[in-house]
């Protein structure tokens, strides 16, 4: 309830902020212009600056949206629902204030609610440096999301040459499930960002910048009155292997433990400018490091991460007559590893729980590289709605983990590449806009499932580490399986003031895999989306 409020503020503070009776001086009639085409026209939209935010082409651009959706279907990784139902309220606005001062924000409130759930105990397990798997599917129930958001930034023209800009973002989730063993979880990410940019001479900009992005996800394990039954978990450092716990025991199920991770970010920008051409670069560099425990000297720190990441962003935007073209591209470094800390618990005189490490132990290691490259295409004037667009994406990743339980080891390596076609059409009548979009997406991958090895010889009896095959092929298969990805979409849009106008928009997106072992080949979510532009 208390998110809810809040969230009833902020709406009434965008919303209500600006008057539906007439399109202010300067301003596009919402029937006109496109959000997502605004932030294709804004060349630093690929950067993490903001003080780049000051010189963005807009005027006063906004949207209320509710939508919801229904997914069905067995193609899904290991940690997805085969049948779950979403749904999402959404605003987002930018407002150039002035000649110098242009404010941007956002907030969404989402839900979802999958059944047929068992896999990690994590929000977003592809992130984390290691997963809480159940040892098997028979505790499989109905899992429950929901996430608040909140961003606001600006960029404000100090001098005519100097520019400076902010941004935070603030977000939270809840997360759970309603079958033993259960668990809970809330997480927390909070971001903050600021920069200058300062143009050295006509047309040529540079700028810098620095991030902070702290999350910190608190995950606790229940079971619903008394049983005799055991549940077993599998703490996975890689590649579905690492080693088995029984719920009840010390571990890592035993208490509610936090799992805090920081970043650090410094970026670098350029940006050059020459009538409507505009070309933007960024190169960052982050650090990483966070425990999986609350810190304290009273309470167990299981484990320690650090990482780091380097990458490189670019765009370019042109502007002809009735032509717009941009074409962006980037590729990204990320590494992790994860050491295991050796500790022994103990009591003293006075009930105080003391924990002493002994040291620590590499249990994964993980390299992921991501590159990217997109084209979009408008037809139209600078400044109205296109009549129609074009999209091209083309996507490689790839990731190679080594989990380690000395003296075994399991190396595992992923690659994935995706193209990605959209095309839309705008037919005006009078005050009034029907849109049809079409795409297609196409999938598949390669690499090495498992690798497993020993460190040095051991006896014919030592206790192997604990894994979970099934989920292993699972999770290899979605991400390799060759697949299709077709999309269509229809919508209307009509102006009901001229500063105001209401749409209602369908989605359907199918998957359908042709290399797979799954149980099932196809997934289907269909979308409806109703709104308001201002």
């Amino acid at each position: 309830m208390k998110h809810y409020r809040i969230a009833c503020f902020f709406l009434v503070l965008v919303v209500g902020g600006r008057s539906w009776g007439s399109v202010p001086s300067g301003t596009s009639s919402p029937l006109r212009t496109d959000f997502q085409e605004t932030l294709w026209r804004y060349a630093a939209s690929a950067g993490s600056n903001p003080s780049f935010l000051s010189g963005m082409e807009c005027g006063r651009i906004s949207y209320l949206q509710a939508e919801g959706s229904y997914g069905s279907g067995k193609l899904v990784n290991y940690y997805q629902s085969d049948s779950r139902l979403g749904g999402l309220v959404s605003t987002e606005s930018y407002w150039r204030l002035n000649s110098r001062l242009v404010l941007g924000g956002a907030m969404a409130y989402g839900t979802e609610k999958g059944k047929h759930m068992s896999g990690s105990a994590f929000l977003h397990p592809e992130e984390t440096p290691f997963d809480i798997v159940e040892m098997d599917d028979s505790g499989a129930g109905t899992k429950r999301h929901e996430w608040y958001m909140l961003r606001g930034e600006a960029g404000y023209l100090l001098t005519p040459r100097l520019s400076w800009g902010g941004q935070l973002e603030y977000r939270t989730e809840n997360y759970a499930k309603f079958k033993d063993l259960r668990h809970q979880n809330s997480l927390m990410n909070l971001y903050l960002s600021t920069g200058f940019s300062y143009e050295l001479f006509s047309g040529w900009q540079v700028g810098l910048s620095y991030g902070y992005l702290r999350n910190v996800e608190t995950v606790g394990f229940g079971i619903y009155g008394t049983t005799d039954r055991q549940y077993t978990s599998l703490i996975s450092f890689g590649g579905f292997y690492g080693r088995s716990e029984v719920f009840g025991e010390s571990g890592y199920t035993s208490n509610t433990t936090p799992l805090f991770t920081q970043t650090h970010e410094v970026a670098f920008q350029g940006q050059f400018h020459r009538g409507d051409l505009h070309w933007f670069q960024e190169v960052f560099i982050r650090k990483t490091s966070g425990r999986f425990g609350s810190g304290s000297s009273t309470s167990i720190t299981y484990s320690t991460h650090t990482g780091s990441e380097v990458g490189y962003r670019t765009k370019l935007t042109w502007q002809q007559s009735r032509l717009f073209q941009a074409m962006e591209l980037g590729i990204a470094l990320k590494s992790l590893e994860n050491r295991e800390n050796s500790y022994k618990e103990s009591t003293d005189e006075l009930g105080v729980s003391q924990i002493v490490y002994y040291g620590s132990n590499e249990v994964m290691s993980r390299d992921q590289l991501r590159a990217w490259l997109a084209y979009q295409l408008l037809s139209g004037g600078k400044e109205s709605r296109s009549d129609w667009s074009a999209e091209v994406r083309l996507d490689y990743r790839s990731r190679s983990v080594t989990a380690s339980q000395y003296p075994f080891f399991r190396k595992q390596s992923l690659h994935v590449t995706g193209l990605w076609l959209q095309g839309a059409r705008n037919w005006y009548k009078g005050r009034q806009v029907w849109t049809a979009s079409a795409g297609l997406g196409m999938q598949g991958g390669w690499g090495c499932m498992k690798e497993d090895g020993q460190y040095a010889s051991v006896s014919e009896d030592q206790q192997r580490p604990a894994e979970r095959a099934d989920l292993l092929v699972q999770e290899y298969d979605y991400q390799t399986a060759i697949r299709l990805v077709p999309y269509a979409a229809v919508g209307y849009e009509r102006e009901i003031t001229p500063a105001l106008s209401g749409y209602v928009r369908g989605e359907v997106t199918y998957a359908r895999a042709f290399t797979t072992t799954m149980a099932g080949k196809d997934f289907v979510q269909p979308v409806i989306k109703v709104g308001v532009k201002f």
